[in-house]
């Protein structure tokens, strides 16, 4: 839920499809500070004093802001010089907080060793520049590509990022450094994020942490994502997961991804956001939070077919309410550009069919169905 923290006093408001009568009572905290004054009159035989106190409220409301979440990104294949983002950057700059997943290392090419794995990812250092052109506000690092090219190109990525100015969450120099929570501030809000990545996980079956940099949720190590989500949690007025799951081409969650949501939102999780699947899933409710279960690939080199449909997901958040709205896009050529008037229908319409509970009106904004959607 949404946790607002101003001036010692704590104000919870329940997120909602409509207001309620005492919407307008949760939507402010007032503090009350009380002065005195003294008023003296004397005669020959007596003395009276008379003392006048005055109540001053002062009222502190935070502004609505916006919060925006795209997929998979990465430079490779030349696509830095043919300016990936440009086509995308109209939408990109128009939330408050604009966050993607970094599908890639970024370094420079004498940097590291390649894993022994069929793909290998990494991005030139002017990247973190393309990035920040673009309106990106933070990048997700955990993720099955972080460690493409051993610990020194990772270290080298944090480098990059620090010196670019480009907030990074889910990897680290160490385990502590990659569970800790990176804490935004956005018009007074403070928005406390983690990340986390369940794949790949068959290392991680004897439940022992080869690969600390990066901040992992398979089984093993999902007891570690739970006080990364308190601190996180205990630190803002909102708070997203930001997560690395589920079946490459596949619409539908595994039904773990809803399980580690659930326990997510109960520790106090308002936005859940996953990736990997390289394809969109759909959109629910648990309780007052959102799950996003794939926001699919941004940008892209091989994405093709359906892998080429994304869409840009945007939060609107009051201290009454989170709303979200989709803004449906197309990858041509690795490059992310708005969806077309027909693309545009067809999109909302298929993520609609993978939604649960959830569709989207002529706008992309999310509403309530009783539709159960083809992934029950």
């Amino acid at each position: 839920m949404v946790r607002l923290v101003l001036g010692g006093a704590t104000l919870l408001a329940v997120a909602a499809c409509s207001s309620s009568s005492s919407a307008d009572s949760e939507d402010t905290i007032a503090a009350e500070t009380t002065t005195t004054t003294s008023v003296t009159t004397t005669s020959t035989t007596t003395t009276t004093t008379t003392t006048t106190t005055t109540t001053t409220t002062t009222t502190t409301t935070l502004p609505p802001i916006v919060l925006g979440f795209a997929g998979d990104t990465s430079f490779t294949h030349g696509l830095d010089g043919r300016d990936p983002l440009g086509d995308a950057a109209e939408l990109l700059t128009g939330p408050d907080l604009m966050l993607v997943n970094l599908e890639t290392t970024v370094a420079e090419s004498n940097v590291g060793s390649a894993a022994p794995k069929r793909f290998t990812f990494k991005s030139p250092p002017r990247s973190v520049e393309l990035l920040t052109a673009a309106g990106v506000d933070g990048v997700q690092l955990a993720n099955n590509h972080t460690l493409d090219f051993g610990t020194p190109a990772l270290l080298r990525t944090l480098e990059l990022l620090d010196e670019g100015a480009v907030p990074y969450v889910g990897a680290g120099a160490d385990a502590k450094a990659a569970y800790a929570p990176r804490f935004f501030e956005v018009d007074g809000w403070t928005i406390g994020v983690v990340a986390f990545s369940r794949v790949p996980c068959d290392w991680a079956a004897a439940g022992n942490n080869t690969r600390p940099e990066v901040a992992w949720t398979c089984d093993a190590f999902v007891p570690d994502t739970l006080p990364a989500v308190a601190e996180a949690v205990a630190g803002a007025d909102l708070t997203v997961v930001m997560v690395h799951w589920g079946i490459e081409g596949d619409h539908c969650p595994q039904p773990y991804q809803r399980e580690l949501a659930e326990a997510w939102v109960k520790l106090g999780a308002d936005l859940i956001i996953g990736g990997h699947p390289h394809v969109l899933q759909g959109v629910e409710r648990i309780g007052d939070a959102w799950l996003v279960h794939s926001t699919g690939n941004f940008v892209f080199p091989s994405a093709r077919s359906a892998s080429a449909i994304t869409a840009l997901f945007e939060f609107t958040v009051s201290t009454e309410e989170i709303s979200l709205r989709v803004h449906p896009m197309r990858i041509e050529s690795g490059r992310p550009r708005p969806a077309t008037e027909a693309e545009r229908v067809a999109t909302l319409a298929d993520l609609a069919s993978w939604s649960f509970g959830l569709t989207f009106d002529e706008d992309g904004v999310a509403i309530p169905t009783d539709d159960e959607g083809a992934c029950r």
